[in-house]
């Protein structure tokens, strides 16, 4: 029992630490849907938000 805990609580350890690594790996991806997504609502409107 104290084996199957000890590897529960390791396993939960490495997935925590692969989540950091890739955490800013999925901000890089958000912030490039989101600069796409401006851009054709600029296509759309023809104007941007920064001109208003």
């Amino acid at each position: 029992m104290k084996v199957f805990i000890g590897s529960v609580i390791i396993i939960l350890i490495i997935c925590f630490g692969i989540w950091l690594m890739l955490s800013p790996s999925f901000k890089k991806v958000g912030d490039a849907a989101h600069k796409l997504k401006d851009k054709l609502e600029e296509d759309e409107n023809g104007t941007s938000e920064k001109e208003k």
